[in-house]
Protein backbone atom coordinates (compact mmCIF):
# COMPACT_ATOMS: atom_id res chain seq x y z
CA UNK A 1 0.00 0.00 0.00
CA UNK A 2 0.81 3.80 -0.96
CA UNK A 3 0.82 4.99 2.46
CA UNK A 4 2.86 2.62 4.04
CA UNK A 5 5.92 3.86 2.00
CA UNK A 6 4.88 7.17 2.16
CA UNK A 7 5.50 6.67 6.16
CA UNK A 8 7.94 5.32 6.06
CA UNK A 9 9.25 8.13 4.02
CA UNK A 10 7.80 11.41 6.25
CA UNK A 11 8.58 9.44 9.65
CA UNK A 12 11.56 11.53 9.94
CA UNK A 13 9.91 14.36 9.27
CA UNK A 14 6.93 13.74 11.86
CA UNK A 15 9.76 12.47 14.39
CA UNK A 16 11.46 16.07 14.68
CA UNK A 17 8.68 18.04 14.59
CA UNK A 18 7.23 15.45 17.37
CA UNK A 19 10.07 16.33 19.15
CA UNK A 20 9.31 19.94 19.43
CA UNK A 21 5.42 19.63 20.10
CA UNK A 22 6.84 17.36 23.22
CA UNK A 23 9.19 19.70 24.26
CA UNK A 24 6.52 22.36 24.28
CA UNK A 25 4.29 19.79 26.30
CA UNK A 26 1.52 20.07 23.71
CA UNK A 27 0.27 16.22 23.52
CA UNK A 28 -0.53 13.93 19.91
CA UNK A 29 -4.98 14.90 20.32
CA UNK A 30 -3.69 19.07 20.46
CA UNK A 31 -1.90 18.06 17.54
CA UNK A 32 -5.01 16.48 15.64
CA UNK A 33 -6.80 19.02 16.62
CA UNK A 34 -4.30 21.67 15.37
CA UNK A 35 -4.22 19.48 12.23
CA UNK A 36 -8.21 20.32 11.62
CA UNK A 37 -7.76 23.46 12.06
CA UNK A 38 -5.68 23.99 9.11
CA UNK A 39 -8.03 21.59 7.19
CA UNK A 40 -10.55 24.06 8.04
CA UNK A 41 -8.44 27.17 6.98
CA UNK A 42 -7.60 25.55 3.91
CA UNK A 43 -11.47 25.11 3.22
CA UNK A 44 -12.12 28.84 3.70
CA UNK A 45 -8.91 29.79 1.67
CA UNK A 46 -11.05 27.68 -0.91
CA UNK A 47 -13.68 29.78 -0.77
CA UNK A 48 -12.44 32.88 -1.35
CA UNK A 49 -10.08 31.47 -4.39
CA UNK A 50 -6.81 31.36 -2.54
CA UNK A 51 -6.07 27.87 -4.02
CA UNK A 52 -2.27 27.83 -3.40
CA UNK A 53 -2.55 29.39 0.30
CA UNK A 54 -5.26 26.49 0.58
CA UNK A 55 -3.09 23.83 -0.63
CA UNK A 56 -0.42 24.63 2.33
CA UNK A 57 -2.90 24.99 4.68
CA UNK A 58 -4.18 21.29 3.44
CA UNK A 59 -0.76 20.03 3.38
CA UNK A 60 0.09 21.03 7.01
CA UNK A 61 -2.94 19.55 8.63
CA UNK A 62 -1.89 15.87 6.76
CA UNK A 63 0.91 16.55 8.15
CA UNK A 64 -0.35 17.22 11.31
CA UNK A 65 -1.70 13.92 11.10
CA UNK A 66 1.47 12.48 10.53
CA UNK A 67 2.89 14.22 13.65
CA UNK A 68 -0.20 13.31 16.47
CA UNK A 69 0.79 9.49 15.64
CA UNK A 70 4.49 9.33 15.66
CA UNK A 71 3.60 11.84 18.89
CA UNK A 72 1.38 9.07 20.41
CA UNK A 73 3.66 6.34 19.36
CA UNK A 74 6.15 8.00 21.98
CA UNK A 75 3.68 9.45 24.65
CA UNK A 76 1.33 6.03 24.53
CA UNK A 77 -1.66 5.44 22.32
CA UNK A 78 -4.92 5.81 23.50
CA UNK A 79 -8.46 4.96 21.97
CA UNK A 80 -9.55 8.28 22.29
CA UNK A 81 -6.72 9.92 20.38
CA UNK A 82 -7.48 7.06 17.70
CA UNK A 83 -11.03 8.13 17.53
CA UNK A 84 -9.98 11.70 16.90
CA UNK A 85 -7.37 11.04 13.95
CA UNK A 86 -9.99 9.11 12.16
CA UNK A 87 -12.90 11.63 12.97
CA UNK A 88 -10.53 14.41 11.94
CA UNK A 89 -9.26 12.77 8.59
CA UNK A 90 -13.16 11.99 7.61
CA UNK A 91 -13.60 16.05 8.11
CA UNK A 92 -10.60 17.31 6.64
CA UNK A 93 -10.74 15.30 3.40
CA UNK A 94 -14.87 16.24 2.99
CA UNK A 95 -13.90 19.95 3.52
CA UNK A 96 -12.11 20.07 0.22
CA UNK A 97 -14.98 19.22 -2.26
CA UNK A 98 -17.34 20.99 -0.23
CA UNK A 99 -15.76 24.42 -0.59
CA UNK A 100 -15.52 23.48 -4.60
CA UNK A 101 -19.29 23.30 -4.18
CA UNK A 102 -19.71 25.84 -3.15
CA UNK A 103 -17.76 28.13 -4.59
CA UNK A 104 -18.97 27.50 -8.13
CA UNK A 105 -22.43 25.82 -8.97
CA UNK A 106 -21.23 23.65 -11.77
CA UNK A 107 -18.92 22.04 -9.20
CA UNK A 108 -21.86 20.87 -7.52
CA UNK A 109 -22.75 17.98 -9.19
CA UNK A 110 -19.99 15.74 -9.81
CA UNK A 111 -18.35 17.29 -6.30
CA UNK A 112 -21.78 15.66 -4.51
CA UNK A 113 -21.09 12.83 -6.24
CA UNK A 114 -17.62 12.24 -4.85
CA UNK A 115 -18.94 12.98 -1.28
CA UNK A 116 -21.24 10.60 -1.62
CA UNK A 117 -18.68 7.90 -2.97
CA UNK A 118 -16.85 8.90 0.73
CA UNK A 119 -19.46 7.16 2.36
CA UNK A 120 -18.75 4.05 0.56
CA UNK A 121 -14.95 4.22 1.06
CA UNK A 122 -15.40 5.75 4.58
CA UNK A 123 -18.01 3.07 5.55
CA UNK A 124 -16.18 -0.18 4.54
CA UNK A 125 -13.07 1.25 5.81
CA UNK A 126 -14.63 1.74 9.51
CA UNK A 127 -16.75 -1.29 8.98
CA UNK A 128 -13.64 -3.70 8.44
CA UNK A 129 -11.81 -2.07 10.98
CA UNK A 130 -14.64 -2.77 13.55
CA UNK A 131 -14.29 -6.91 12.74
CA UNK A 132 -10.79 -7.52 11.88
CA UNK A 133 -10.19 -4.98 14.71
CA UNK A 134 -11.76 -7.84 17.02
CA UNK A 135 -9.48 -10.60 15.93
CA UNK A 136 -6.53 -8.69 15.32
CA UNK A 137 -3.62 -6.94 17.39
CA UNK A 138 -3.05 -3.14 16.26
CA UNK A 139 -0.59 -2.16 14.00
CA UNK A 140 2.17 -0.68 16.38
CA UNK A 141 1.38 2.90 14.13
CA UNK A 142 -2.47 2.50 14.54
CA UNK A 143 -4.84 2.52 17.63
CA UNK A 144 -7.08 0.94 15.28
CA UNK A 145 -6.88 -1.95 12.29
CA UNK A 146 -5.99 -0.68 9.05
CA UNK A 147 -7.27 -1.43 5.77
CA UNK A 148 -5.14 -1.36 3.06
CA UNK A 149 -6.69 -1.05 -0.45
CA UNK A 150 -7.01 1.56 -3.75
CA UNK A 151 -8.16 3.90 -1.51
CA UNK A 152 -6.01 5.17 1.10
CA UNK A 153 -4.41 8.72 2.43
CA UNK A 154 -2.34 9.05 0.15
CA UNK A 155 -4.51 8.33 -2.82
CA UNK A 156 -7.12 10.63 -1.19
CA UNK A 157 -4.36 13.57 -0.76
CA UNK A 158 -3.35 13.09 -3.85
CA UNK A 159 -6.68 13.98 -5.64
CA UNK A 160 -7.37 16.78 -3.01
CA UNK A 161 -4.48 18.03 -3.79
CA UNK A 162 -5.18 18.32 -7.35
CA UNK A 163 -8.20 20.07 -6.75
CA UNK A 164 -6.28 23.02 -5.34
CA UNK A 165 -3.45 23.10 -8.05
CA UNK A 166 -5.87 22.65 -11.09
CA UNK A 167 -9.16 24.18 -10.00
CA UNK A 168 -10.76 24.72 -12.90
CA UNK A 169 -10.37 20.86 -13.91
CA UNK A 170 -12.15 20.22 -10.44
CA UNK A 171 -15.47 17.99 -12.48
CA UNK A 172 -13.08 15.45 -14.02
CA UNK A 173 -10.56 15.16 -10.90
CA UNK A 174 -13.67 14.57 -8.89
CA UNK A 175 -15.38 11.84 -11.16
CA UNK A 176 -12.17 9.98 -11.96
CA UNK A 177 -11.93 10.24 -8.27
CA UNK A 178 -15.34 9.40 -7.46
CA UNK A 179 -14.85 6.39 -9.71
CA UNK A 180 -11.76 5.08 -8.11
CA UNK A 181 -13.49 5.55 -4.75
CA UNK A 182 -16.32 3.13 -6.22
CA UNK A 183 -13.81 0.48 -6.92
CA UNK A 184 -12.05 0.63 -3.73
CA UNK A 185 -15.56 0.51 -2.39
CA UNK A 186 -16.21 -2.12 -4.22
CA UNK A 187 -12.47 -4.32 -3.48
CA UNK A 188 -13.16 -3.59 0.00
CA UNK A 189 -16.17 -5.76 0.05
CA UNK A 190 -14.75 -8.65 -1.67
CA UNK A 191 -12.06 -8.49 0.40
CA UNK A 192 -14.88 -8.63 3.51
CA UNK A 193 -16.50 -11.20 2.09
CA UNK A 194 -13.68 -13.62 1.55
CA UNK A 195 -12.35 -12.73 5.48
CA UNK A 196 -15.25 -12.71 7.31
CA UNK A 197 -18.14 -14.66 5.50
CA UNK A 198 -18.52 -17.65 7.66
CA UNK A 199 -16.72 -16.56 10.52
Amino acid sequence: MIDNYLIKFLNPLFIILGSVFLKFRINANLVSLLGLFFSFGSFFLILNLNFILALFFFLLGRIMDGVDGSLANRTGKTDFGGFLDIVFDFISYSLVPLAFILILNSNAFFGSILLATFFGTGSTFLALAIFEGKKSIYSHNKSFFHVGGLIGGSVTILFLSLMMVFPYNFNLIAIVFSILCIIGTIERIFYAYNILNNK
